[in-house]
Formats: structure tokens, sequence, C-alpha cells
């Protein structure tokens, strides 16, 4: 049986355990780490596993592979020296990594201490064909657009409620700058097409009932359009079901004989 830490103990972090204890028995959460402690003892007590509320006492005993489910702002805190401990580390909140310093950073602190980064696919999927397509070097175009209702996700915006509109078009960088909690999406796309040109566009539509995220691509070698349509999580509207999910299986293909990318 292998084990396995998570840092966060929200909704996300209760479908990722849901799925390792349901559907998963080969492995077994070890200990949380969590700013809540009401949070963090509640999901130690159903999932049958240590809470922890000091990073440094959670990285001295941590699992070999840690799973972050907290956001950003927990991924960039904690990436460092969960990475010079040689740990595994797959992340839901790939946002961080717009700070292309950071992110240098932490692919030279994976490498010299063999740890390893992996950056799950969350709400979407293709990243194989986007990272197969890269190899080729050559230019390439690629457009996200994401589709959500205004009430959703798109809180801190002045949005007319009664009809569809384009809320925002341009790079990534200026994304994750407006809409933080709605971006992670399009940086994942960025990185796994090695396209810093990537385009995104963010689309309020009252009408819509799911998040929607269409990818474009189009180079010398391939076009594609991939549309992704998930359902919100019951307990947290504003996030993915499927984004909880892609962590569970990243973890499964890591220790799997067989896996399929």
């Amino acid at each position: 049986m292998s084990l396995v830490s998570v840092i966060g103990a929200g909704s996300l972090a209760n479908v990722f355990a849901n799925v390792l204890h349901d559907f998963l028995p080969e492995f077994k959460l070890h200990s949380v780490l969590a700013r809540n402690q009401e949070k963090a003892q509640v999901f130690a007590s159903k999932y049958n596993c240590s809470a922890v509320f000091s990073f440094e006492d959670f990285l001295k005993n941590a699992a070999p592979v840690v799973v972050e489910l907290a956001g950003g702002a927990a991924l960039k805190e904690y990436t460092l020296p969960i990475l010079k401990s040689g740990r595994t580390l797959i992340c839901l909140s790939s946002g961080a990594f717009t700070d292309d310093a950071f992110k240098q950073e932490a692919i030279c602190t994976a490498a010299k201490n063999n740890g390893r980064i992996c950056i799950v696919n969350g709400a979407i999927g293709g990243l194989d064909f986007l990272q197969t397509c890269a190899l080729q070097r050559g230019a390439s175009e690629v457009v996200i657009e994401t589709t959500k209702s205004p009430k959703s996700a798109l809180e801190g915006k002045t949005l007319d409620l009664t009809k569809k509109m384009v809320v925002f078009e341009g790079g990534v960088q200026e994304a994750i700058k407006g809409f933080p909690k709605n971006i992670n999406v399009g940086v994942i796309t960025a990185l796994a097409s090695e396209n810093p040109h990537t385009k995104v566009k963010i689309v309020s539509d009252p009408e819509v009932h799911s998040n929607t995220h269409k990818i474009i691509y189009r180079s010398a070698l391939a076009d594609a359009v991939m549309e992704f349509s998930g359902k919100p999580d019951p307990a947290n509207p504003k996030s993915s079901t499927t984004a909880a999910l892609s962590a569970a299986a990243c973890l499964k293909n890591l220790y799997s004989p067989i896996s399929f990318w």
C-alpha cells in the first residue's frame, strides 16, 4: 500500500479522498495539512489520517507523494521545501506557474533533489496532444475559451446577468491578474503546448449550467478542437469535480505498471 499526503481539507480534497477510499484501495491517506484546524480534524477523522497544522511538522513525516488541493498561495508557499525533500508534488493550482521565476526555481529545485512536479489536467484534457505537437518546435496558434455562468465563478466583476458577453480576451499573464480563480486551465494549456502566446477568452453566459472549456490548436502539424464541459462540484459550485479526480488519476499512473498518457 502506498501512502499519500494532502494539502487542503476543502471540497476538492474530500472528492480526492473519497476516490482513494472507494476506488483506489492500494493508496492510503497518511496526513493532511490545512490552515482551518476544524476542517482538518474532521477530514482526518473521516479518512483515518493525521491532521497537521504546522508545515514544518507536516514536511518531517509527509508521504513520498504530496497532493496540493489548497490554491495558488499554498502551492507557492510549500512547493520548494517539498521538492527539496525529494518528494513528488501533484498540484492542481497551476496558475501559480505564470510566475516564470517561481516556475524555473521549482524546476531547478526538483532536478537537484530528485523531486518531481506533476501538473494535472484539472477540468480539461488533451494535454498529451498539446505536448506531442509541441515537440515539433514550430509556430502554433493556441486559444482556450472558457464559458461560465456569471453567478458561479466570475465574482467581483460587474456583469450583465441577462445576456451572454465576452468578459476577457487576451494573454495568459493578463488573464491571471484579472481572473485568478478562473484561469488555471489557461495556464495548463500554455504550459503543455509550450506556447507563451496562448490566448484566453472568458465568456459569461447566464444560460449555461456547466463550465465549458474549448481548446483550439492550429499548426503545420495538426489542427484540433477539444471541448470539455464539467459539471460543478455540488459542495463547491466554483470547482469542477474532475479537477480532484485528475489528481487521483495522476497518482494512479505514477504507481501503475500500465499508464495511459
